[in-house]
């Protein structure tokens, strides 16, 4: 797929780097079909290992942001700095205390870009020339891949939010055990509190990238011809990790406060036993939209993007670590 409007041909994102592989619905793969100075993606079979690894990379390089967000983002007072909640963290448990609920993330990184992937791929062929413009295919496609991400995750999400909670460090010893508490004190439904907020996070943050994404590439140009030298690979890595980080971090402005409806959401423990029953205790948040307007009430605007600082980090580092592991990984695998 290579549309033109105007003199500059514009190239939507190729797909989430976890699992690119060679496709008609892929503009980077019809790109690469089409010139020989770009190589063409490898197929999905050689791509899953080295999105593997590229997940456990991203995933062990931002854990400790992650651990910090998430505890800025269900903290109602004032959060101190970035550098202080690190240090609070540290001191709380020393370097493996950044790595709690680290399992859930990376148990759930390949089944998540898969669904990720699947639903981009199939919703950008759906809506092919039936659009106004190649970007708002591309947003309309990020924005479906969201949701089949979202019921992969939620589950795993809601263990590495307990986990990371500061009022739950007593409760749950390890992911398994916090995962077989919540089903047998809260029932099977509890593991999927918070799926309408991670779905609105997902999809927010989806379709942002995706078409941040493709518009950074377009202006970069583009790959130069890997012929040995240094000059060609070193653009080649900023335009890699540089568009990654950029339009990762560019993301996170949009889904921030839906981050934060989610962790909130999501740290709260159910009344309800395992076999349906209400207890007396009514939660505070009940809802993504009953959240959000609670929030913005009792802490205002600020309150709704707590946690931004870490997660904008986060994020854009992810993304262009998650780039560079994918690329440099598929070279051997």
């Amino acid at each position: 797929l290579k549309l033109v409007r105007g003199r500059v041909p514009y190239r939507a994102p190729s797909a989430p780097w976890c699992f690119r592989q060679r496709s008609a619905m892929s503009s980077e793969a019809a790109s690469s079909s089409s010139s020989s100075s770009s190589p063409a993606p490898a197929p999905r079979k050689s791509a899953v290992l080295p999105g593997m690894i590229a997940g456990l990379m991203e995933t062990m390089a931002v854990q400790p942001l992650d651990m910090v967000k998430t505890r800025f983002q269900i903290r109602e007072g004032a959060n101190p700095s970035l550098l202080r909640g690190l240090l609070e963290v540290y001191r709380e448990g020393g370097v493996f205390r950044f790595y709690r609920g680290m399992l859930p993330e990376m148990v759930s990184t390949a089944p998540a870009r898969t669904a990720m992937y699947s639903g981009y791929t199939w919703t950008a062929h759906a809506v092919q020339g039936k659009l106004a413009s190649p970007q708002l295919e591309t947003f309309v496609a990020g924005l479906a891949s969201g949701v089949p991400e979202s019921v992969i995750v939620t589950p795993l999400q809601l263990v590495k939010v307990r986990l990371q909670a500061k009022e739950h460090l007593g409760r749950y010893s390890n992911a398994f055990h916090c995962l077989r508490t919540i089903v047998f004190e809260e029932g099977p439904r509890a593991l999927f509190t918070g799926f309408s907020a991670t779905v609105c996070r997902n999809c927010a943050w989806n379709s942002v990238y995706f078409v941040t994404q493709g518009e950074l590439k377009r202006l970069l140009g583009e790959p130069k011809a890997d012929t040995g030298g240094w000059g060609a690979h070193a653009f080649n890595l900023v335009r890699t990790s540089g568009c990654a980080f950029l339009a990762g971090a560019f993301a996170t402005c949009f889904n921030a406060p839906f981050d934060v409806a989610k962790s909130r959401i999501q740290q709260q423990v159910s009344s309800q036993d395992a076999l349906g029953g209400v207890g007396s205790a009514e939660p505070k948040y009940t809802g993504t939209l009953q959240a959000l307007q609670l929030i913005y009430r009792e802490e205002g605007l600020r309150g709704m993007y707590k946690g931004f600082v870490p997660k904008f980090w986060r994020m854009g580092l992810g993304g262009a670590v998650g780039m560079l592991a994918f690329e440099t990984a598929q070279k051997f695998c």
